[in-house]
C-alpha cells in the first residue's frame, strides 16, 4: 500500500513535470475566445509557438495559463482544479461619448493633476537653486555703499580700485585752513600724509550676507535662510559705511606745536629802560599783551577734521590773551628804593682804596628776574694791576696783609642791602670773628676764588644796585619795584650762645724768633653763635619773621710764639 502510494505520488509529480504534447502546446498558444451569438467571424489563428528543443531529463512546467490559474507545489498532492465560473462579457449599448470618453476624461484629469503636482513640487527646489546661485556670486550684495560709492555687483578688486581712486583723490586734496584770530595757516598732505582704511572697511562690507548670527541659534531658520533674508533686507534699507582716516598722530602733533608757536605772541612786561645811578632817575618801556595758542587745542581740531573726512575744512581757533604782569603805569608808580645800608670804614687809606675800587665794580649792576649776583664774578680777582693795595685781611683765624684787604666790608654792606630788598641769599659765610663795622650775624666774608657772596632776584622785575663811597662811608642801595609801598624789611639778630676762651695761652716755639723773644700769634677771642632774621613790616608793624642765616664765630684760645 505504501509502495503504491509512493509510486502514485511519484507518478503525480512526474505527470506534473511531464512535458506537454505538441497538441497541447499548440492549443495553449492559440488565444481563446468566448463564444457569443452575433459575434463576428473568428480571425485566423496565430501560428503556434515553436517548442523549445527537448533535452533529456528536462521536464517542462505547466504555466498558470495551462493550469487554469493554479499551480500546485512540487510536494503538494494533485487535486482537481476548482470549477471555473463561466465568464461572460456584456457589451454596453453604444451611444454618444460612451465609456471610452469617460475613461479618457478621467485620465486627462489625472495627468493634469500630476503635472500640477510635479510643477508645484519642483518650484521650491527651483527657488532654492536660484537663491543659492545669487548668494554664491563673488560680488558685493546690492545695497552696500562705502563713502557714498555703491558696491552692489562689484568684486572686491573692482571695489578696491574704485574706492582707491576716490581716497587717493582725497589725500591729494588735503588742504586744511587754520584761522587764528584772523591770521590763516594752511596744512597740506605734505605736512600730514593722509590715507583711508579702505581694505578694512571692505572686509566689513563684504561680510554682509555671508555670516550667521548668534540669535538664530535655536530658531527654526537655517543659516541659509538668514543669509537670504539679510540680503533682501539689505536691498530695502541699504548698508552705508565710511572709511576711517589713517595718519600718523606724531605728524599732527608736530604741526600743532609748530602752528601754536607761530600763532603765539610773547607778553612784554614794562621794564626799566634806563637808570641813572647818579641821579637815580629812570625811564620805562611800554607793556604789550601777549597771546598763547594751545597746541593741544590745535591737535584736537585737526584730528577731528581728518577723522570726519573734512579734508578741505576751515578750522577757526582763538589764542588766549596773556596780560603783562608789570605795566608801565605800575612800574612808574612802584619803582623805588627797596633798601639801603651804610657802614663806616677805618682810617686806613690803603684799605679804603680797596673798598672804593670794589664799590665802583658793584655800582650800576642790574640783576634781572631769576638772575644771580656773584660778588667774585662782578668784582673779579683783586690784583695790583687793578689798583688794589696791601691791607689787613683775615684768614685762618689770624690777621695779615694781602692785596685787596678790606673788600669784605663791601660784600658785608651789600649783604645787608640785598637781604632787606628781599633778595634770596644763595651763598654767605661769616668771618672767623665778628667784624667791627657790622653787628654779629650781619657780615659776609669773601676771598678769591673760594669764598663768595651771592644772591638771586626772585622778583618779576629787575633790581638795580647803587654803591658809593665817600668820607669814610660806604653805602649800597637796591632799587626796584615794591609791591606794596607800605611794606619794608628789617634785619634782626639773636645771640644763641657764647663760648669764652681758656685763661691759659697756648705756647708754640718759633725758631725764627730771636732767643728769648715772645710774640702773640692769636689773641684770645670769645665764640658766639648768632641767628639772623628777616622781619617783614607793613605800616611799621611786623607781620612775618623768618630765619635768614646762622653765624658761628668760633672761640679762639690765645697763641703765643717763643724761642
Amino acid at each position: 500500500m505504501g509502495r503504491t502510494a509512493v509510486a502514485e505520488g511519484r507518478s503525480r509529480r512526474s505527470d506534473r513535470h511531464a512535458r506537454p504534447s505538441m497538441d497541447e502546446r499548440q492549443s495553449a498558444a492559440q488565444p481563446r475566445y468566448a463564444a457569443y451569438p452575433d459575434d463576428p467571424p473568428q480571425a485566423e489563428p496565430v501560428e503556434p509557438i515553436q517548442s523549445w528543443p527537448q533535452e533529456e531529463g528536462f521536464v517542462p512546467q505547466p504555466t498558470v495559463w495551462e493550469a487554469g490559474g493554479y499551480v500546485p507545489l512540487p510536494d503538494e498532492p494533485q487535486a482537481a482544479p476548482p470549477p471555473q465560473p463561466e465568464r461572460r462579457i456584456n457589451h454596453a449599448p453604444a451611444g454618444p461619448g460612451g465609456p471610452y470618453l469617460v475613461v479618457l476624461a478621467v485620465c486627462l484629469i489625472a495627468l493634469i493633476g500630476m503635472a500640477i503636482f510635479v510643477v508645484q513640487a519642483a518650484q521650491p527646489y527651483g527657488d532654492f537653486k536660484g537663491k543659492q546661485a545669487l548668494l554664491a556670486r563673488d560680488v558685493f550684495y546690492d545695497g552696500v555703499e562705502v563713502d557714498g560709492v555703491a558696491l552692489g555687483g562689484l568684486s572686491r578688486q573692482e571695489a578696491m580700485q574704485r574706492l582707491g581712486q576716490s581716497t587717493q583723490a582725497q589725500a591729494d586734496s588735503l588742504l586744511l585752513t587754520v584761522d587764528v584770530d584772523g591770521t590763516r595757516y594752511t596744512i597740506t598732505g605734505q605736512q600730514i600724509p593722509y590715507a583711508r582704511d579702505v581694505a578694512a572697511t571692505l572686509d566689513t562690507a563684504w561680510a554682509i550676507g555671508r555670516q550667521g548670527f548668534s540669535w538664530m541659534i535655536g530658531t527654526d531658520k537655517t543659516p541659509f535662510d538668514i543669509r537670504w533674508e539679510h540680503t533682501q533686507h539689505l536691498k530695502e534699507t541699504g548698508a552705508r559705511y565710511r572709511t576711517r582716516s589713517t595718519y600718523d598722530a606724531q605728524d599732527v602733533r608736530r604741526v600743532a606745536e609748530w602752528l601754536a608757536q607761530k600763532a603765539s605772541r610773547p607778553v612784554q612786561d614794562a621794564m626799566i629802560a634806563s637808570f641813572d645811578f647818579d641821579t637815580k632817575a629812570f625811564t620805562v618801556t611800554r607793556d604789550q599783551p601777549g597771546a598763547a595758542l594751545d597746541a593741544q587745542a590745535v591737535y584736537e581740531a585737526v584730528t577731528a577734521s581728518l577723522d570726519a573726512g573734512r579734508l578741505q575744512d576751515t578750522i577757526r581757533l582763538s589764542a588766549q590773551q596773556v596780560l603783562p604782569q608789570v605795566t608801565s603805569v605800575e612800574l612808574q608808580n612802584s619803582f623805588t628804593r627797596l633798601s639801603a645800608f651804610t657802614t663806616e670804614t677805618t682810617r686806613d687809606e690803603l684799605r679804603n682804596r680797596n673798598i672804593l675800587l670794589a664799590a665802583r665794580a658793584v655800582m650800576g649792576t642790574t640783576v634781572m628776574p631769576g638772575g644771580t649776583f656773584s660778588f667774585n664774578q662782578v668784582v673779579g680777582e683783586r690784583t695790583a694791576d687793578k689798583g688794589y693795595q696791601m691791607a689787613p685781611a683775615i684768614a685762618g683765624g689770624i690777621t695779615f696783609d694781602e692785596i685787596g684787604g678790606g673788600v669784605c666790608q663791601v660784600s658785608s654792606t651789600l649783604f645787608n642791602a640785598a637781604a632787606m630788598a628781599d633778595m634770596t641769599i644763595v651763598t654767605r659765610q661769616p668771618h672767623a670773628w665778628p667784624s667791627s663795622y657790622v653787628d654779629r650775624g650781619r657780615d659776609a666774608t669773601v676771598n678769591w676764588p673760594n669764598l663768595d657772596f651771592a644772591f638771586r632776584n626772585d622778583k618779576m622785575t629787575p633790581v638795580f644796585i647803587v654803591a658809593s663811597y665817600g668820607n669814610r662811608q660806604l653805602t649800597v642801595e637796591v632799587y626796584g619795584m615794591r609791591a606794596d609801598p607800605a611794606e619794608r624789611i628789617e634785619l634782626e639778630t639773636e645771640l644763641i650762645s657764647t663760648t669764652r676762651p681758656p685763661a691759659d695761652a697756648i705756647y708754640q716755639r718759633n725758631p725764627a724768633l730771636m732767643p728769648g723773644e715772645q710774640k702773640q700769634l692769636k689773641p684770645a677771642r670769645t665764640g658766639y653763635l648768632v641767628d639772623t632774621y628777616r622781619v617783614y613790616l607793613r605800616d611799621g608793624t611786623a607781620y612775618k619773621r623768618e630765619k635768614l642765616t646762622t653765624s658761628d664765630y668760633r672761640m679762639v684760645q690765645q697763641v703765643i710764639e717763643y724761642n
